[in-house]
This record gives C-alpha cells, sequence and structure tokens, in this order.
C-alpha cells in the first residue's frame, strides 16, 4: 500500500515505542502535526516524560523510518491512519479513536452494513445456537458482522457469518501478527481467505495484553451502528463493549434469557436500562432499515417422524434440558432402552447432548 508524506510521519510516530492514542493525540496538539514533530521532537516535552522523550529520539531515526514500511510490506499489513481517506468514517467519529488500525486481509473496513455481536467466552448451548443463528442470518441479508475472535461467542459469530456467506471483521486485543487465542489461528485465515479483515491498533507484533482487551471494544462498536450481546454476566467484557456502543450513540441489542441463569444476568440488564431486545435477526434488520421480516405462512414447524417411544422422550425435552435420570423417570425406560433412543435421536439430529449428561431438542 502506498501513503503519501504526511501518512508516512504519521504512521512513524504511531510505531514509535511506548507509544498510546492518548498521548498521540497530545503530541499532536502540542507540535501541530506528526511531520512537525519529526523535524523539532523538543516540542514534545512539555506534554510526555522524559522516559517517552528518550524513546522519541532514539526512532526519529531514517533506519527507525524506513524499518516501520519494510516489515508492514513483508508482512502484507495495510495501515491506515486517520488522516488518510482509507480510515473508517464510522470509527473516525468517536471521542478515542485509534490514530492508526493495521489490517490483514481486505483494508475496506466501511461497508454501509455492518453490525457488531459480542458475549461470554464460555456460551452455553443456546448462547452459541444465537450467536451463530443471527451472524448467518444478518451475513445473508449482506451485513458485514464485526467481533473480537475471542472463544465462545465470538467465534460462533465469526463463524456464522462465513457459513451464511457473508464477509466478517475480527478487532483484536494483540497486533496483527500476533494472533489470540492461538487455536482460532485458522479461523482467521479462514476470514482472510474469504474477504474478511483482521484488525488492530496494536503494532503488528505486539501480544496481548491486560487493557488491550476492553480498549479493543470501543473499536467493535466505533466501526458499526449497533451492537448485539448475546450473553454474559454482570462483570462480562460484552458489557463494556455494550457501554461503549451507548457512549458512541450505537444502537445496542440484547438476548433476553431466564432471570435464573448468571449469563443472562448482562443482556437482562441491558434491555431493563433501554437496550432493544433481540428475538430474531429480523429485529436488527428492519431496525436498521436492511431488511423486512418474511411474512408468516402459518403453517406450523412440522415434528420430525418419530416412533411412540421415542414421542415420549422428545416430549420431555421439549421445554427444558433434562438428565439421563430424569428422561428416565419419567418415561420409565430400562436404562438400555433409554440409551439405545437416545443415541438414535441423536445420530439424526433431533435431540442434542449437553455437559452433564444432559439431552435437549435440537
Amino acid at each position: 500500500m502506498e501513503y503519501n508524506l504526511m501518512e508516512q510521519y504519521w504512521l512513524w510516530l504511531s510505531a514509535v515505542p511506548g507509544m498510546s492514542p492518548r498521548r498521540f493525540y497530545a503530541l499532536l496538539n502540542a507540535c501541530g502535526d506528526a511531520r512537525a514533530l519529526w523535524d523539532d521532537p523538543s516540542c514534545a516535552r512539555d506534554v510526555v516524560d522524559e522516559k517517552f522523550c528518550a524513546s522519541l529520539q532514539v526512532a526519529r531515526s531514517e533506519r527507525f523510518f524506513y524499518d516501520v514500511f519494510a516489515r508492514l510490506e513483508k508482512a502484507g499489513i495495510a495501515a491506515l491512519p486517520m488522516i488518510s481517506d482509507r480510515y473508517p468514517a464510522r470509527l473516525r467519529s468517536i471521542v478515542d479513536a485509534p490514530p492508526t488500525l493495521y489490517v490483514r486481509g481486505n483494508p475496506d473496513l466501511s461497508d454501509e452494513r455492518m453490525f457488531a455481536i459480542v458475549g461470554t467466552r464460555a456460551p452455553s448451548y443456546d448462547g452459541k445456537k444465537a450467536a451463530k443463528e443471527f451472524a448467518q442470518v444478518l451475513a445473508q441479508n449482506g451485513v458485514t458482522i464485526v467481533s473480537g475472535l475471542a472463544r465462545g461467542v465470538d467465534t460462533c459469530a465469526h463463524t456464522g457469518c462465513l457459513e451464511g456467506g457473508g464477509r466478517t471483521v475480527a478487532v483484536l486485543g494483540s497486533g496483527v501478527n500476533q494472533l489470540y487465542p492461538p487455536e482460532n489461528e485458522p479461523l482467521a485465515r479462514r476470514i482472510i481467505e474469504e474477504g474478511g479483515s483482521i484488525v488492530s491498533e496494536m503494532q503488528p507484533d505486539d501480544g496481548p495484553q491486560r487493557w488491550s482487551f476492553p480498549a479493543r471494544n470501543r473499536i467493535i462498536s466505533g466501526l458499526t451502528p449497533g451492537v448485539l450481546v448475546v450473553e454474559g454476566r454482570k462483570t462480562s467484557g460484552a458489557l463494556i463493549t455494550a457501554e461503549d456502543a451507548l457512549d458512541q450513540s450505537r444502537d445496542v441489542f440484547a438476548i433476553p434469557g431466564s432471570i435464573y441463569s448468571p449469563l443472562a444476568e448482562g443482556p437482562n440488564r441491558l434491555i431493563q436500562s433501554g437496550a432493544y431486545p433481540a428475538l430474531s435477526p429480523w429485529d436488527i434488520l428492519e431496525s436498521q432499515r436492511w431488511g423486512a421480516r418474511p411474512a408468516a405462512n402459518g403453517r406450523r414447524k412440522a415434528e420430525p417422524e418419530m416412533s411412540d417411544d421415542e414421542k415420549r422422550i422428545y416430549k420431555c425435552i421439549q421445554n427444558e434440558p433434562l438428565s439421563f435420570e430424569e428422561i428416565a423417570n419419567l418415561t420409565k425406560f430400562s436404562t438400555p432402552e433409554l440409551n439405545s433412543h437416545l443415541t438414535m435421536l441423536i445420530l439424526r439430529g433431533i435431540i442434542v447432548k449437553m455437559p452433564g449428561n444432559c439431552y435437549r431438542v435440537s
């Protein structure tokens, strides 16, 4: 990617070790622009400490300057400085926008239809299913899904979007050369191969930090007009993303859940505070004027074909998951009989086995 002269100085300043968004903007306010700081670094003395001034002096060399661009080119990374027309307009509008974004994959982060999906790293079966299905339907309607590539809901959202034939953007809490968690590297490669983007404000080779995950949440919400919270405890990082979205005047949706489920506490509290309840992906699509809900045809979903014995089991777990022992008590089947019926129902995709030896309708 080519950069004009002012963009080059901007990217040089972004790469100075120890730089942060607050420090970056303080230096611009004091010195005027990045080139002026290169020409006269003494203007930084009133806004940063001596340690950073020393770091700035070390970085003020032609070798450091050109190494910044050599590393980007070698790794195939696009840098988007805020002063560039390529920088996403939605993100530029937030108060603490990243001075520079680093992107692997598609550098275009300005899709008209974008929506964020976030949630806990340890979702329930329903949470995984909801994240995947919402992302899939949104993707089928031309929506780019933004999430954080974390375990759990984020992974399901990215996967559901790809299965829906859509494009997805993963915003990292580490540099784009240091994917975290490492088990999601195959997913990251698939995201890039299918036209998506891996994005971070951190330097490409920086590893994850404790502070970097809450910080990246403002980017997830800032890139989009709205955020969906699937599941999360009241202390979940997903709630930080929701708070960032509200501060940025974005729409916040949440999937309601049982008042007895700790994972539903975050979404339920958000709804209580004014977030929109999301009962289907069409609630989001209609609110954003991206699509109209298909008209109901009045037909009930056909019940799968089952024997009378299988129907007895199916009806037991139709409303809530039950353990093997609970199903046995209700149906009066012997252990071998129940094992046989459950196995056949699972193989046919009618029910699923959950952690804790529980069973529920698929």
